[in-house]
């Protein structure tokens, strides 16, 4: 029996079907190996009680337990309104989402967003983004993972894993509802996207009053390069901005492998 009420899920949010599964490997890939299927019934969700080999950035993993949300959101980028440009931001529009609905759950803790993909509660990541843009049949396809520890604590964790990482459950010692979460949770990432079409200023202006890198310095890997400097934040295209004292350097994608 799944732990989440399905037909609360699309009876409440704007999901128009979910594709659940009690065990997955990756919620995301799932859904690339569906995506014809789903992208027609967009907004289509892809969700699991357990992911065994959830991926993030590049080459890294999710450690993720039962009783994290773990899910995929399948959108289809011609009906957001959305110039192509912009599309890259729709990672840092749902982590701005994220983040506020996790801030909702630990109201006495600081949450903050951790350029380009992370959610962070006192510096620890609480959640993991991975947003992925696919064609099929002619059609752009955008695939959002999300994964949060909500009720899964981190002490059985690898200890490299605990020192870096935290859950709702071990911040707040009790459990909350997945499918409460879930619900909360997807009308702002609507929202938040709603507002990068029509809004986008004042999204950037959010997204920056939450950002943690800000005025940090930070060094950020590039492939075989690395850039150290002052972070001075996230631009209007999404770009995170570093001053390295002679020159200011705008980064659409890379690994921040350093900051303090």
């Amino acid at each position: 029996m799944t732990s989440f009420d399905l037909s609360r899920i699309t009876r409440e949010t704007s999901v128009q079907h979910v594709e659940y599964h009690e065990s997955l490997d990756s919620t995301n890939k799932l859904a690339r190996e569906v995506l014809s299927d789903l992208l027609p019934l967009s907004p289509a969700l892809v969700l699991t009680s357990n992911q065994t080999a959830g991926r993030g950035r590049g080459a890294n993993s999710w450690w993720a337990t039962s009783g994290a949300l773990t899910f995929s959101l399948v959108l289809n980028a011609a009906d957001l309104g959305l110039s192509p440009d912009w599309l890259p931001l729709i990672s840092l529009a749902t982590g701005l989402a994220v983040r506020n609905a996790v801030a909702d759950l630990v109201p006495d803790s600081s949450v903050a967003i951790k350029w380009p993909n992370d959610v962070l509660v006192g510096g620890a990541k609480i959640c993991g983004i991975l947003t992925e843009q696919h064609t099929v049949d002619k059609r752009s396809a955008i695939v959002i993972g999300v994964g949060i520890n909500v009720n899964n604590s981190l002490a059985p964790a690898p200890e490299d894993v605990r020192q870096r990482a935290t859950s709702v459950f071990d911040l707040c010692n009790g459990h909350h509802g997945l499918t409460d979460t879930l619900i909360r949770l997807l009308p702002q990432i609507d929202e938040t996207i709603r507002r990068l079409r029509d809004r986008q200023t004042a999204l950037l202006a959010e997204l920056n009053s939450h950002s943690y890198l800000n005025g940090l310095s930070v060094s950020l890997q590039v492939g075989q390069s690395t850039t150290s400097g002052l972070c001075r934040g996230i631009d209007e295209s999404g770009c995170l901005v570093i001053d390295d004292g002679t020159d200011i350097h705008r980064f659409n994608a890379g690994t921040v492998i350093r900051w303090q």
